[in-house]
Parts: structure tokens; sequence; C-alpha cells
């Protein structure tokens, strides 16, 4: 079936009416550019049919009584066997966000067009129409006496969405380890010193959210934006805030310290500041409460400990820290020598060599880790694009890294476990129930209960019975702590199937991958992967990214 005609769309043709006007120029709203002929008109538009007839879809007004076509906007005839159309000097983006137009010096009658004609003959509630590159294409035209084509004459303005509520920190970045991320991690890219701050300093601003700006485009269309989220930052212990919520809130210190930015929580502890090297002629530094800033490196043999963080701005070398919280490390940690990091919770470091690592938190290099031996409460990570695990043991709750092993084969072994999750308390259980048992059999034997009775004494049956209960009650109890350790290992595998180890390059063969009891060595490189643990299964399994 023939499809249905577009009623906005004129029904004439070029067979249909006679151009009276030069159709090299454009036509012009208000005054015909065609008549009517007399015969072969489509019905729609026959005498009789009523006088303007608009066509929207053909930018047109056919007058049937008059006998006249007029354009309703400035724009090219487009007359053939197929169609009449004008076909407007203006367009429209496809996103509506800009509006470009070519300008004519006359209309078809070679009437100049002034640049406020042109102004009018816009689509109605245009907006953002630059009056300048308007009449400055128009006078050019006219100079000229030539067409001057597509000229960007208005521009829509995009919607802004409102700024959510965020803390601005009155200490900057610096050329520290890097900066405090919300969820106390350290990201290396973004370098910043812990600051210290005396009492009575300014050390934040919680800024209130900003409301979004709707914009528009050039049609004139409403752009919505939406507004900015609030930021919820709370005071600590040596902080104290003033200021009413929807306005910017002051945070002072009240004692003077370290700032501590954690969780969406601000505090201030107390630091010592270290403007030198920490050798073995500066002797061994350890503070039993608050922070450590060493502005040099932490030479070989050298010991340092603190009660919260330790930051190194320079290396650490064959040393041994130990922090209660965060260790960052501005420059690497070289350890072939021998040495320690341990720490509640993040180490960070541009890269590792050859380091001995105990973390309660995640392990953070900005380049890599080669030959380390690190044990992670979080996640190892090394996630740029030179992020590199190569060679070592890993046991960490995660990794992330962008290649794990190298081409030439490194061994590179690394565990995924859930901190807690050891069997230690049921082992030691039942190592003392086995003990037990052991040392019961040293008299009542490994041979059959009756048997034994039987060829005892007499006299001595009773007690031989009641030995035999004693053992069989270990032995229940050593049953119900294998149900229980097996019970455990369902739990974990559910624990283990949330985690995993990513590769987001290059994953080489020679990598060993050990999760709950299972471990598998890769023969060849895997491709963009994660290695995780399938509960249902009860294996490792691999899958792209």
């Amino acid at each position: 079936m023939p499809s249905a005609r577009d009623e906005t769309r004129c029904p004439l043709t070029a067979d249909n009416i006679t151009l009276i006007g030069d159709i090299t120029l454009p036509a012009a709203p208000g005054t015909p550019f065609a008549n009517l002929n007399k015969d072969g008109l489509p019905a729609d538009v026959a005498p009789g049919m009523g006088s303007e007839i608009e066509y929207p879809g053909s930018f047109l007004v056919c007058d049937a009584e008059a006998g006249t076509v007029t354009a309703t906007t400035v724009g090219m005839v487009s007359a053939t066997d197929k169609g009449l159309d004008i076909v407007p000097l203006w367009t429209v983006s496809e996103d509506r966000m800009s509006m470009t137009m070519t300008f004519y010096p006359k209309d078809c009658f070679g009437n100049p067009i002034s640049d406020d004609k042109y102004r009018s003959w816009l689509p109605e509630g245009s907006r953002g129409v630059d009056n300048d590159a308007l009449d400055a294409a128009v006078a050019k035209a006219k100079k000229t006496d030539a067409p001057v084509e597509d000229v960007l004459i208005a521009q829509g303005v995009p919607p802004v969405n409102g700024r959510d509520g965020r803390v601005k920190l009155s200490f900057d970045g610096g050329d520290g380890v890097g900066t405090r991320l919300e969820n106390g991690s350290i990201n290396f890219r973004e370098r910043g010193n812990m600051s210290c701050v005396a009492e009575g300093d300014h050390v934040a601003s919680l800024i209130p959210p900003t409301s979004g700006r709707p914009g528009f485009d050039v049609l004139g269309g409403e752009l919505p934006a939406k507004d900015g989220k609030p930021k919820e930052l709370k005071s600590g212990s040596g902080v104290t805030s003033t200021g009413l919520k929807g306005s910017t809130i002051v945070y002072k210190a009240t004692m003077t310290g370290m700032i501590v930015y954690k969780e969406n929580s601000l505090s201030v502890s107390d630091v010592l500041e270290i403007d030198s090297d920490v050798d073995l002629s500066s002797g061994n530094v350890h503070v039993e409460k608050g922070s450590i800033i060493i502005k040099g490196t932490v030479t070989t043999g050298a010991e340092v400990t603190a009660e919260d963080n330790v930051q190194v701005d320079v290396v650490v070398e064959n040393a041994t820290i130990r922090a209660g919280n965060d260790v960052n490390v501005g420059g690497g940690v070289l350890m072939d020598e021998g040495g320690l990091i341990e720490a509640g919770g993040t180490v960070a470091a541009k890269f590792f060599r050859n380091a001995t690592i105990r973390a309660g938190g995640d392990v953070i290099a900005e380049v890599d880790f080669v030959n380390c031996d690190i044990v992670a409460g979080g996640q190892i990570v090394a996630e740029s694009s030179k992020g590199v695990v190569n060679g070592g043991d890993y046991v960490c709750r995660g990794m992330n890294a962008y290649e794990v092993g190298t081409d030439v084969g490194s061994k590179t072994n690394v565990t995924l476990t859930i901190p807690g999750e050891a069997d230690d308390d049921l082992d030691g259980k039942r190592q003392a129930l086995k003990n037990r048992r052991i040392e019961l059999e040293k008299y009542i034997g490994t041979d059959d209960v009756a048997a034994t009775l039987l060829m005892a004494p007499k006299e001595d049956r009773a007690i031989l019975a009641e030995l035999f209960k004693v053992k069989a009650l270990l032995g229940s109890r050593m049953r119900a702590i294998d149900e229980e350790k097996a019970a455990r290992l369902v739990a974990r595998g559910k624990k283990l199937a949330r985690i995993n180890i990513t590769a987001r390059k290059t994953a080489h063969a020679g990598v060993t991958i050990r999760i709950g009891d299972r471990t598998t060595t890769l023969k060849k490189p895997v491709q963009a992967s994660k290695f995780h643990w399938d509960p249902e299964q009860g294996d490792i399994t691999t899958s792209g990214l």
C-alpha cells in the first residue's frame, strides 16, 4: 500500500506553478514567488478550497483563490517534478545548540535584504543570536554582491549543574607523598603533605552546594539543570566548627598537631616533625602518641615507630618502620639488605623493591612492586599504566594492577584471603584433643573395645570401660570441630567470591594464584582479566574485564 502523504508538505510540483522570480536568489516571506497554473492542480489547493493554506513542512503558504505561492521563511526555492519546497537559509544543528545561516544581498526579485529582515525571518523563539555576526555577514554580502555561506549566528547555552558541596582544606598538597582520600587511603598521583596546624588555625571550610543554572537551545527550548548535593564533614578531636546550615562552615584547630581527614571527619593529632634523615647517627625515633613526618630518608638499620602515621618525604632504605595507621613514602622503598614496614592502615610509595610489608589496609605503588613479600589486609594496588607486580609473594584481600608478572615468566605468587578467617583457634583445640587421645591410647591401645575388655583382667574392666568412654568423647569433640571448620569454609567461600585479582592489561605466564584451598599457575598470558573464587564450583575462575 502507498504510504500516507505528509499533510505538512506542499502537494504542488514544478508543473503546477509558474515562477515569477529568480530562484537562484532566495524567496522572501510576504511576497509570492510563483503563480498557480489553472490546470492540473491537486484537489486541496484548487480554487474554492480557501485562501492561505499553510504547509509548515515545506515552509510555504498557498492561496488558492489568489493563485499564488509564498514562502513563510527566507530560503531557496526547490521546484521539481517530485515536490515544491523552500529550503531555509538557516540550519539548526541536530542537538539544537547552534544555528548557521547563508546570507544573500538580494531576494529573488532583486530587493536588498537588510539585517533587520534577516533577524525577523529567523525561527520563532530563536535565542542566543549573535547580532554582530549577523550584521557583519549582511554587510559582507552587500559589499561583495555574493552569498556569504554557513555563518554561525546563534548558539545555545548548555545547562550548568550545581556544584556538590565540598570540603576545602586550608593546607595544600605541596610535594608530599599524596593526598588523603575520604576513605583514608592515599592517592599517590595527587601529591600533598599531611600538614601541621597550630591552635586556632583555620584548617578547612565546608562549602555548601550550589543551584544548577538551566540552559536553552537556539529554538528557545529550556534545558534543565541539577542542583548540587550537600557534603558532610564532622568535627573530630582537636577541631571545632562554626557556621549555619546552608552557608559555609569554618573548621579551626583547638590544638597543635597534624590534620587527619578520614571518613568524612576532620581531626588534629599530635605530630613530630624531623627536618633531616633518620639514621644511626641521629638515633632511632619512637613516639608513644601521634605521628611522625620525616623530611629526609630513613636509612639502613634505622627504626621509626609511631602510634598514628609515618610520613617519609624521600626514601626508605633497609629500615624498620611501624605505624598504627598509615605509612606514606614520597620516593621508593628499597630493602635489598633487609627491613620491614608494619602499618595498621595503608602503605603507599612510588615503588617497592625487595620490600617486606605487613599492612592492615591497602598497599599502593605508583609504579611497581618487584620481588616483595607483602601481606595486606586490604588491596595491593599498582593500577597506573606503569603499574606492575613482578616477582615475590603477595597475600591480600584483592589486587588491582596493570600487569601481574612479566613476559620473562617471573615467579609471582598471589594469595587472596580474608583477614581474620584462619582456623588457628579450632586447629589448636583439635590438636589438644588429639594429643589427649594419643596419651590415652598408650594405656588402652587402639584395638576394638570389646576385644580389649574380654582380654583384660576382670578387676580392670570397669576402669577400662570408663577410659574408652573418654576416648569416644574426645573423638566426638574432634568431629564437631571438623564440622565447624567445614561450615566456616563454606562461609569463607562466599566472602572470597566478592574479591578478585585484576590485571587490566596482562597476567603473565608463571603467575601462581591461590584462593581458598585451590592453586593455579598460569601457563600462558591472560589479557585484561580478573581471577576470583566461584563458590558454586569451589574453584578459581577467570573472567574478562
